[in-house]
């Protein structure tokens, strides 16, 4: 008897001289797991299933009530429905993003993001004025924000300060950087330097950002690298470049052969058409 008062003692005292840890309300803990699991799936590139957990987490923290946690998730999904191509989904959410969060730097550059996927490039622009005059001098989606800037620039043809913005982020990031981010700055900076002419250039700045997206093994962004790779070499073909072709069709060989096993079914038919193209002597006028 006494063994046992003085074991049910011990627990006592040992309950009274220890705080216990706070437990998470289990609605709050399933908001939290979802999202937390979305965010894993979305960095693997499991997009369908991340878009159902970042949903679930949207939902479960609207039904406690919890504003920002909910548009934490709303700005996830929007991000996932872009990641898929899905530039309206993702407009139409940001549509119903909250006053007081409207300004919000992340906000903005998904809603230039979604807006330029969409071809309404002054819209764009717009937010994206707004978004800089938000982002401080230290603001950390500088980067981000150099990178969509860089994007809207060459949609409008304006090569030169295209390639200044993607290179402005690339220094921002640093130049060892291994984020899906520099990966972006440099296919922008490859891009810009196609459209300028400089193939040679834009070669290198390419296979950086093919680098990068091979590290993270992210299929989508390596078949568009190499196609990105393809253009620069077909370019280089005006200039009457040995070799030249051989490369180009070898190039977009790899990005069909990675669509492909990929199934990535709407990059398959633009390496496709590319060979056909080139096949055919069609070298794009610039």
């Amino acid at each position: 008897m006494r063994a046992e008062w003085l074991f049910a003692s011990i627990i006592f005292l040992g309950a009274c001289g220890s705080t216990p840890k706070p437990v998470d309300p289990p609605r709050l803990k399933a908001a939290l797991e979802a999202e937390s699991d979305g965010a894993k799936r979305y960095r693997r590139g499991d997009y369908v299933v991340a878009e159902r957990r970042f949903a679930d987490a949207m939902r479960q923290f609207a039904s406690i009530d919890d504003s920002i946690g909910s548009t934490r998730n709303r700005l996830h999904l929007a991000r996932t429905h872009l990641a898929q191509g899905r530039a309206e989904a993702a407009l139409d959410l940001l549509g119903a993003v909250s006053e007081d969060a409207a300004g919000d730097i992340d906000a903005l550059l998904l809603r230039s993001q979604a807006l330029l996927a969409l071809a309404h490039r002054s819209q764009a622009e717009l937010v994206l004025a707004t978004a800089e005059r938000s982002c401080a001098a230290k603001c950390p989606q500088l980067p981000s924000l150099k990178i969509l800037q860089a994007r809207a620039a060459l949609a409008d043809g304006r090569a030169a300060e295209a390639r200044g913005f993607a290179e402005t982020a690339i220094t921002l990031l640093g130049e060892k950087d291994q984020s899906a981010e520099a990966a972006n700055a440099w296919r922008l900076t490859a891009a810009a330097r196609l459209a300028a002419g400089d193939a040679a250039g834009g070669l290198t700045s390419a296979h950086a950002a093919l680098d990068i997206d091979r590290r993270l093994a992210l299929p989508e962004k390596i078949a568009r690298d190499w196609l990105l790779i393809g253009d620069l070499h077909r370019h280089a073909m005006r200039n009457q470049v040995p070799g030249a072709a051989g490369e180009a069709a070898a190039a977009y060989s790899r990005a069909l052969d990675v669509a492909h096993a990929a199934g990535l079914a709407e990059i398959t038919p633009l390496a496709k058409q590319a060979l056909l193209d080139l096949g055919d002597g069609k070298i794009p006028v610039k």
